[in-house]
């Protein structure tokens, strides 16, 4: 279809036309598998306030990562710069944005994230064993580990539990603020959010001043600093703070939720675990060093939690450059809902799709533009390589050595919509099977 014949998205069909819940538990709800059967791949609907364009499907998935450069994620994601600043990589665009990702290469590269795969191992086995026996909240539990995993290996640091839990209290407020439209200036605004804020910003930027004057510490922080002196490349305090921040939390709260919700479905299916705990019964981080071809078990278990539960199941944009999407003509200025995980639920590519079926990647590849968990393209997730380094590590320790008894069992459904991530508080008691090998 040429330009010239492309509809305008005044003349879309509107989500609003079709019968479809708009809540569910006070949260702004959609329905956009059933839009995206009875509309197409592009509908219009009114989501906070105002009309956006949303893209769904497998094509929408190739149009928007195929030219990052289309889009304004200045615009879009307005929350990031506000609380990290301008130079904050999530929402650059371009040039800038593709000068800040070299920056941070030496610091989020998978081999720069793999050569600390034996702390990281024995951090989470050493958390494990100090909350075996005792209740415990899964998604807690994991930003924790997480967090001090982070804090002894890419960013060197010395935090103190009661620390830790400022880290992870502002991290996880920040983001859920980002989905909250207006709302968000008067919840950030709150004296408890506000004094996470300072302590953490407070923190990492005596971190850098000190990294700066000479200080030298053997991390993935440290590995960024010299690559830019290196290159030529300024380096500023204000630029840095949030780039150390994104070393230390980057991937936290989204592997915690998506382990939280996953391993209730793990332990649901017996059968398949049983499986899991055989081929995962002699395993030692060493192995993983080789890549997961050892594992097929663990890392089809690891890829069915990546599609059911991803963490950013929808993405805000705006059009930068006009271009055609599916017969119709996007705008300069344009606002699109991206829903670039709706694949995943689609019956025509994943059988069954709202099960937890872990066999099913054993035997068959599916389409990459199929799998939007991270992104992609240029501005694909910064912390995917530490999040799939952890997430194996995380499990294998946990099959290898415990049985997992969920105190209760939450509904946990799967969610493709804008703010809304899947989490439940999952309450549950680890219990040992066999003495740990490894405590730090």
């Amino acid at each position: 279809m040429s330009a010239g014949t492309a509809l305008s998205i005044d003349e879309l069909p509107a989500y609003e036309s079709l019968v479809l819940p708009t809540q569910r538990d006070g949260l702004e709800q959609f329905d956009h598998l059933t839009a995206y059967r009875e509309l197409g791949p592009i509908y219009q609907l009114h989501f906070r306030g105002e009309r956006h364009i949303a893209i769904a499907g497998m094509e929408a998935n190739e149009a928007a990562w195929r030219n990052p450069d289309l889009w304004s994620y200045e615009d879009a994601l307005v929350p990031f710069r506000e609380m990290m600043g301008p130079g904050h990589v999530t929402q650059l665009d371009r040039e800038p944005h593709r000068r800040k990702r070299r920056n941070l290469k030496n610091g989020f590269a998978m081999s720069a994230v793999m050569r600390h795969l034996p702390v990281i191992d024995a951090v989470l086995a050493a958390h494990l064993e100090k909350n075996a026996g005792h209740p415990l909240h899964l998604h807690d539990f994991f930003m924790t580990a997480l967090t001090v995993a982070n804090s002894r290996t890419v960013l060197r640091c010395e935090l103190q539990p009661a620390e830790v839990q400022r880290f992870i209290a502002f991290e996880e407020d920040f983001i859920r603020g980002t989905s909250m439209g207006a709302a968000r200036q008067a919840f950030y605004a709150r004296p408890e959010f506000v004094g996470w804020k300072e302590f953490v910003f407070s923190f990492l930027r005596e971190l850098v001043t000190r990294r700066l004057a000479g200080e030298m510490v053997e991390d993935n922080f440290q590995d960024m600093l010299e690559d830019r002196r290196e290159r030529g490349e300024p380096l500023d305090l204000d630029e840095l703070v949030p780039e150390a921040y994104l070393l230390l939390m980057a991937g936290t709260g989204n592997t915690a939720k998506m382990l939280n919700c996953g391993l209730q479905n793990l332990t649901a299916d017996t059968v398949w675990l049983a499986r899991l705990e055989e081929e995962l019964a002699d395993y030692s981080p060493s192995q993983f060093l080789q890549g997961m071809s050892g594992f097929p078990l663990l890392k089809a278990t690891l890829m069915e939690m990546e599609r059911l539960f991803p963490a950013a199941p929808v993405l805000t944009r705006v059009v930068h450059e006009p271009f055609t999407f599916a017969g119709c003509e996007l705008p300069k200025g344009t606002k699109v809902l991206h829903l670039q995980t709706l694949p995943h639920f689609l019956e025509e590519i994943y059988e069954d799709p709202y099960a937890f079926r872990p066999a099913r990647w054993l035997d068959r590849e599916y389409p990459k533009k199929a799998h939007g968990t991270y992104g992609g393209s240029t501005h694909i997730c910064l912390g995917m390589n530490l999040v799939r380094i952890h997430t194996p590590v995380a499990v294998a320790n946990l099959v290898r050595d415990y049985d997992l008894q969920l105190q209760e069992q939450p509904q946990i459904t799967v969610n493709f919509n804008y703010g809304v991530p899947q989490v439940a508080d999952l309450a549950a008691t680890l219990q040992r099977r066999k003495t740990s090998s490894t405590v730090v």
